[in-house]
C-alpha cells in the first residue's frame, strides 16, 4: 500500500509518517482539513485518516495519509531536520546537539565519557537535567553512580539521526523524568538508498569506517548502520575505540497497523588525562595537553532493543513499544591528586544496569467546543535493576559505594487540547509518576525502601496572530528523581521539584522560521559537582531567568542559514553550603550561541553523471561561565567545517574543527589539590581539562 505525506507548508515528505514513529509513542498526528485552510495563522490540526471499511472496494487503492509537525507548546521549542545536523562536522550523536538553539555540549574526561551539556541556563552535567530519548527509548539512567540521569550518547551514529527534537522547560504532559531544563528527542532514519561505505583518516591516529545500507523505496526509517572508529588523541591518555551498530525496520502489518522494529548495541573503551592547575600551566610546569595521572579513562557498553505497534483511523492512532536496555560502565578519575588519601586519590566507579519499560499512548479526535479538539492519554512504565560500586583504585581504604538498587517508576499522562475560538488552542495537562526504591546497601549492612509520588499540572496558549506569526506561552511543572542510595528507609521519596514560564513569538513560512522566547525556571534544589567525591551533590533551590533568539533560513535545497543564541541569570534563592543566596550557580554559562551555513551546488555533469559540491561551517560560542568562589571560566569560541565532492557513486570528503585553534578548556574547576612532582594547593584554586586543538579529516564515500 502506497503512502505520500504532505508537510502543512506543501512540501513532499514521503518519509513523514515513519520518522515521526520513531521518535517517541506520542509525536505522530496528521493535518485536518480545518487546519489546512488555517494553517498561515494557526497551528495545524493533527488528523489521522483511513479507509472506510464499509466504502466500495477500489482496484490497487491509494491512502494518502495528510501528516503535520506535532505544534509547538513554547517559541523556544526547535526541530532540526537532517539538512541541519548534516550542516557542519559532527564526530558524535551527542556533538549534534550543538545545533540546538542555546546549547553546548564538550567532553573533559575522554571521549568516550557522557558529555556534559549546557542548555538554558543548566550545567545537565552528563544529562542529569535534561531528558533524553532515541528512537522513543530513554537514555538518561536511574542512580548512576557517576550522576544521576547520566545520558550516554556514543551509540549514535551521526549518520543515521533523522532529526532531533528540543522542547524546553516541563511544558508537556508527556515530559517524564528529568526533564528539568527540557527533552531531547532523537528521530533516527537514513535515505541514501542501497549500500555506503564510508572511509575516514584524520588527525592523531583518527580512523573511521561507516557502513550502512537503505533498502531503495522503503522509507528512511528501515536502514542498517555499523560505525568503527578509533582515535589515538591529542595528547598522553587520550586513546579511544568505539563500535556501534544500529537497525531499525518499519513493516506494513495491515491496512491500519504498522510495526516499528529496533535494535543497537555499542561497545567503547577510552582514556582520560584528567585534570591540569591552570597555574601549572601558567608557570611552564605542564603542558596543557599533559597529564598528572595517567591511569584515567572507562569502559561504556550498551544494547537497545524496542518494538512499536501503531494502529491508526479514522481521527484516532494508538501505539505500544516495549523495550529493553542492558547497560555497563567503568570510570577511572583523579580529580584531587592524593589530598584525600596521602597516596593517591584515582577512584574507580562500576555501574551495571538493566532496564524493562515500554510507552502507551491514544490520541483521539474529540469535539467538545470545536470540531479539532484532540485528547492524547498515556503511560509509562520503567523498571531498573542495578549494581553500582565505587572505591581507590590503590591503598586499602574501603569502598564508598558498594550497592545494588531497584529502581520503578510508573507514570500516566493526559493532555486535552481545544479550540474556544478560532486562532486559539489551549493545552490543559496532567502528568502523575509513582517511584519506588529498594536499595541493598553492602557498606552499610542494611536493606532500605522508599516511594512517593509526583503530579504535575501543564497548561499552554497558542494565539495565531497572521500571516504566519503565532503567540505561545506556557506554565508546566516537573522532577527529577532522586539518587536512591541518599534514600532512608521508609522514606517518602523526595523529587526536586521545576516550574518552568515561557512565553514567546514564532514565526515561520516556506523559507522562514524564526522565534524569540523568554523563559523563567524555578528549582526547589539543584545538584553541583563536587571534586572530592567525583559526582554531584545536592544544593540550594535556584532560580534561572532568560531568553532565546533562533531562526532558519533556505533558500531553496541549494542553501541553508540557521543560527541560534541564549542569554541566562542562574542563582541560587536560598544559602547552603558553600553556596550563598543571589550566588551565580557555578558552571552555568551565561551566553551560548551556535551558527551554520550550508551550500548544496551542483557544478555540472561528465559522463551522465553530476557533479555536486556540498560545502558547511558551523560556529560554536560559550561566555560569562561562573565558576565556584566567583571566578569566572575562560569564553569559547570554536569554528568547524566541512566540503564533499561528490560524482555519480564516489564522494571525497574533507571536515576540521577548531580551526582557529583556539587554546580553549572544555572543563574548568576550583578546589584544592595535591598532585606528586608539583607544588600542593591546599587553597582552591582553578583547575582545567584542554579542550580538543585543531584537527582534521578527509573520507571517501562509496555508494552502491
Amino acid at each position: 500500500m502506497a503512502r505520500d505525506t504532505v508537510a502543512p507548508n506543501g512540501r513532499s515528505r514521503g518519509h513523514e509518517f515513519v520518522a515521526a514513529a520513531a521518535l517517541t509513542v506520542l509525536v505522530c498526528a496528521s493535518t485536518s482539513a480545518r487546519a489546512q485552510e488555517q494553517a498561515a495563522s494557526e497551528p495545524a490540526a493533527l488528523e489521522l485518516t483511513a479507509p472506510d471499511p464499509a466504502a466500495p472496494a477500489e482496484p490497487e487503492p491509494v491512502e494518502i495519509v495528510v501528516i503535520g509537525a506535532a505544534p509547538a507548546r513554547s517559541a523556544g521549542e526547535a526541530r532540526l531536520e537532517r539538512d541541519v545536523l548534516q550542516a557542519a562536522p559532527a564526530r558524535s550523536g551527542s556533538d549534534l546537539l550543538r545545533r540546538v538553539p542555546g546549547m553546548f555540549v564538550s567532553q573533559h574526561s575522554g571521549e568516550g565519557k557522557a558529555h556534559q551539556m549546557f542548555f538554558r541556563g543548566f550545567d545537565a552535567a552528563h544529562g542529569q537535567d535534561l531528558e533524553v530519548s532515541v528512537g522513543g527509548v530513554p537514555v538518561n539512567e536511574v542512580s548512576n553512580v557517576h550522576g544521576q540521569g547520566y545520558a550516554d550518547l556514543h551509540f549514535v551514529i551521526p549518520e543515521v539521526v533523522q532529526r532531533i527534537e528540543a522542547r524546553p522547560g516541563a511544558l508537556r504532559a508527556d515530559q517524564g523524568d528529568f526533564a528539568v531544563a527540557g527533552s531531547l528527542l532523537y528521530d533516527l532514519g537514513y535515505d541514501e538508498p542501497g549500500v555506503t561505505i564510508s572511509s575516514g583518516l584524520g588527525s592523531f591516529g583518527a580512523r573511521r569506517l561507516l557502513l550502512a545500507y537503505h533498502p531503495e523505496g522503503a522509507p528512511a526509517a528501515s536502514f542498517g548502520a555499523v560505525e568503527v572508529y578509533s582515535t589515538d588523541g591529542f595528547g598522553p591518555a587520550r586513546a579511544t575505540d568505539r563500535t556501534s551498530a544500529i537497525g531499525q525496520l518499519v513493516h506494513e502489518l495491515g491496512a491500519n497497523l504498522e510495526l516499528r522494529a529496533q535494535a543497537s548495541t555499542y561497545a567503547g573503551r577510552f582514556e582520560s588525562a584528567g585534570v591540569l592547575r591552570q597555574r601549572d600551566i601558567d608557570a611552564g610546569l605542564v603542558d596543557r595537553f599533559d597529564t598528572y595521572d595517567a591511569n584515567q579513562g572507562g569502559v561504556s557498553n550498551r544494547t537497545q532493543l524496542a518494538t512499536e505497534l501503531s494502529h491508526f483511523g479514522d481521527g484516532w492512532r494508538s501505539s505500544f513499544m516495549p523495550y529493553v536496555v542492558l547497560r555497563e560502565l567503568r570510570l577511572r578519575s583523579n580529580f584531587t591528586g592524593q589530598l584525600q588519601t596521602g597516596t593517591n586519590d584515582n577512584t574507580q566507579q562500576s555501574n551495571d544496569s538493566t532496564t524493562l519499560g515500554f510507552r502507551a499512548s491514544l490520541q483521539k479526535r474529540l469535539e467538545l467546543v470545536d470540531a479539532d479538539d484532540r485528547l492524547e492519554v498515556g503511560m509509562f512504565t520503567r523498571h531498573d535493576r542495578i549494581r553500582q560500586s565505587q572505591r581507590f583504585t590503590e591503598g586499602e581504604l574501603p569502598p564508598s559505594v558498594d550497592a545494588q538498587v531497584l529502581a520503578t517508576d510508573v507514570g500516566a499522562y493526559a493532555d486535552l487540547g481545544l479550540h474556544p475560538w478560532r486562532r486559539a488552542t489551549v493545552h490543559l495537562g496532567l502528568r502523575a509518576d509513582g517511584l519506588a526504591y529498594a536499595v541493598d546497601d553492602r557498606l552499610a549492612e542494611a536493606t532500605r525502601s522508599a516511594q512517593g509520588s509526583h503530579l504535575g499540572p501543564k497548561l499552554s496558549l497558542d494565539l495565531g496572530i497572521g500571516h504566519g506569526l503565532r503567540a505561545l506561552g506556557g506554565y508546566g511543572t516537573g522532577f527529577r528523581s532522586p539518587q536512591a542510595r541518599s534514600l532512608s528507609d521508609g522514606e517518602k521519596t523526595p523529587f526536586t521539584s521545576v516550574q518552568s514560564f515561557d512565553a514567546g513569538v514564532l514565526f515561520a513560512d516556506e523559507s522562514l522560521e524564526a522565534s524569540l522566547a523568554g523563559f523563567a525556571t524555578l528549582l526547589d534544589n539543584d545538584l553541583v559537582f563536587n571534586e572530592a567525591t567525583s559526582r554531584n551533590e545536592v544544593a540550594p533551590p535556584t532560580l534561572r531567568m532568560g531568553g532565546t533568539l533562533s531562526f532558519q533560513a533556505r533558500a531553496g535545497e541549494r542553501l541553508l542559514s540557521a543560527c541560534g543564541a541564549s542569554y541566562t541569570r542562574a542563582t541560587f534563592r536560598e544559602s547552603g553550603g558553600r553556596y550563598a543566596e543571589g550566588d551565580l550557580v557555578p558552571f552555568v554559562p551565561q551566553y551560548v550561541g551556535r551558527c551554520d551555513l550550508s551550500v548544496t551546488e551542483q557544478l555540472g555533469s561528465w559522463r551522465q553523471h553530476a557533479i555536486r559540491l556540498r560545502a558547511g561551517a558551523g560556529m560554536d560560542m560559550m561566555l560569562n561561565r561562573p565558576l565556584p568562589y566567583g571566578e569566572l571560566g575562560s569564553d569559547v569560541f570554536l569554528l568547524g567545517a566541512r566540503m564533499k565532492l561528490a560524482y555519480g557513486p564516489v564522494e571525497l570528503g574533507v571536515e576540521g574543527d577548531n580551526l582557529l585553534d583556539a587554546a580553549w578548556y572544555d572543563g574548568e574547576f576550583v578546589y584544592g589539590s595535591d598532585f606528586p612532582e608539583v607544588p600542593p594547593s591546599a587553597l582552591p584554586e582553578r583547575h582545567v581539562t584542554a579542550g580538543a586543538p585543531r584537527s582534521f579529516m578527509a573520507s571517501l564515500s562509496l555508494r552502491l
